[in-house]
C-alpha cells in the first residue's frame, strides 16, 4: 500500500494545498519551457504585431491616398475634413510602429522619407512658386538621408502643411493647382513607401519577419538574444526619442524664454499629443505583444518567467507614462507656453519608464537569454 492511500481525503487536500503553495510565480521556468518561450515571443511578434500593423497602415495610406485625390479632383469642405481625417488615421498606425523601428524601416530609411520633421516652410512655399513638375518621381528622389532639409519635402508634414495649412485653418476653396498636384503626388508617395515597407516584412526579395523570427545564418540578428535586444532596444529609444528630443526641443525645460511651438512634430494639425501618445501604446504593444484584438507570447511573458516584480514594474511605467498625457488639456503648441508642469509631469514619466527598460529589461534578457 503506497503511503498517500492512507491520508484521507482531508489529507490530500492539504497535501494538494501544501505543494502549490511551494510554487510562485517569480520561480524560474524550466530550461526547455523557457527555450520554447524564447521562441515564440519573436515569433508571436512578428504574426500578432508586425504583420498586421503593417497591413493596416497601408490600408490606411491607400484610404489617405484616395481621399487626397478625391479632394484634389473636388476641393469641398467636406473633402477637405475626409483628407485630414485619413491623415490622423494613418498618423495612428505610423507612431505606433515606431515602438518598433527595426529592420528595413531604419535601415532602408523608410523613417526620414515619410516622418521627417519639423517642416521649412520657406522651401516649402519655393517649391510652389516654382516650375518643377510635383511628381511621385521627383519625390523619390529626395532620398539622401544626410539631407535633412531635403527630406522635408516629401512625406506626412509637408502634406499636412497642404490640408491644414500655416494656421491650421486652411480652406478647400483656398487650394491652388499647384499645392493640389503637390498633396496628390505626396500621399502617393507615402502608399509608395508604406507598400514596401509592408512588403520588406513578408515572403519575398527580404522577409524580415523571417529574419527576426529565426535569427542566426541569413538573418541580421545573430541569435535569439540579439533579436530580443533589438525589440528591448526599440522601446527604449521611442522613449528617448519622445522623451528626450520630440517633446523636448520645443519645449525647453530649462530655457523657458526659447519655447518654440514651430518645431513640433505635428503643428498645423496640432496632432502632437496623438503622435507621442501612440509612440508609447506602439511600445507598450510590442511589451505586451498586443495590437488590435490580437494578443500573443510576450517579453512582458519573458520577464515574468523568472522576475514577475520586473514585469509588474514596466507595466505600470507604461500606464503611468501614457495617462500622463490626458494631464496635458490643450494642444502640445499652447502647453509648452501655458501647461509646462504637464508636459514636464509627462517628461519625468517617460524618464522612469526608459531607466527602467534600459537599466533592468536588457540586463534581464542578457542574463536570461543565451543563445
Amino acid at each position: 500500500m503506497k503511503k498517500y492511500a492512507v491520508l484521507g481525503l482531508a489529507g490530500l487536500a492539504l497535501l494538494a494545498t501544501t505543494q502549490t503553495g511551494c510554487k510562485s510565480d517569480s520561480d524560474p521556468q524550466p530550461v526547455e519551457d523557457f527555450n520554447q518561450l524564447k521562441t515564440q515571443v519573436l515569433s508571436d511578434f512578428v504574426n500578432v504585431v508586425g504583420n498586421p500593423l503593417y497591413a493596416d497602415f497601408k490600408a490606411k495610406a491607400s484610404d489617405l491616398n484616395n481621399a487626397v485625390t478625391t479632394l484634389s479632383a473636388n476641393p469641398t469642405p467636406a473633402n477637405l475634413e475626409a483628407a485630414r481625417n485619413a491623415w490622423k488615421a494613418v498618423r495612428v498606425i505610423w507612431e505606433q510602429s515606431e515602438g518598433f523601428l527595426i529592420g528595413p524601416v531604419e535601415d532602408d530609411n523608410y523613417d526620414p522619407y515619410m516622418d521627417t520633421w519639423p517642416t521649412d516652410k520657406t522651401r516649402m512655399n519655393d517649391l510652389l512658386a516654382g516650375n518643377q513638375a510635383l511628381t511621385v518621381e521627383y519625390l523619390a528622389g529626395l532620398d539622401n538621408p544626410e539631407e535633412e532639409a531635403e527630406l522635408t519635402l516629401r512625406g506626412f508634414h509637408p502634406l499636412e502643411y497642404m490640408l491644414w495649412g500655416a494656421g491650421g485653418n486652411k480652406q478647400a476653396s483656398e487650394l491652388t493647382a499647384r499645392e493640389k498636384e503637390y498633396m496628390t503626388a505626396l500621399a502617393a508617395d507615402v502608399l509608395n513607401n508604406v507598400s514596401k515597407l509592408q512588403a520588406s516584412w513578408l515572403p519575398g526579395a527580404t522577409y524580415f519577419g523571417k529574419e527576426l523570427m529565426n535569427p542566426g545564418a541569413g538573418s541580421r540578428y545573430e541569435n535569439k538574444r540579439d533579436a530580443l535586444e533589438a525589440l528591448a532596444n526599440a522601446l527604449i529609444d521611442i522613449c528617448s526619442e519622445v522623451g528626450e528630443s520630440k517633446m523636448v526641443e520645443p519645449f525647453q525645460p530649462n530655457n523657458p524664454a526659447q519655447a518654440d511651438s514651430t518645431v513640433s512634430e505635428s503643428p498645423y494639425s496640432h496632432n502632437s499629443i496623438a503622435d507621442f501618445r501612440n509612440n508609447i501604446i506602439g511600445a507598450r504593444n510590442v511589451y505586451l505583444c498586443t495590437y488590435g484584438a490580437g494578443s500573443g507570447k510576450s517579453l512582458s511573458d519573458l520577464v515574468k518567467a523568472n522576475n514577475a516584480s520586473l514585469d509588474q514594474e514596466i507595466k505600470q511605467k507604461f500606464e503611468v507614462a501614457i495617462g500622463s498625457f490626458d494631464g496635458i488639456t490643450t494642444t502640445f503648441e499652447q502647453a509648452i507656453y501655458i501647461q509646462r508642469n504637464q508636459v514636464q509631469n509627462t517628461l519625468t514619466a517617460l524618464q522612469s519608464l526608459k531607466g527602467t527598460l534600459d537599466d533592468k529589461l536588457v540586463p534581464y534578457i542578457r542574463q536570461y537569454v543565451n543563445d
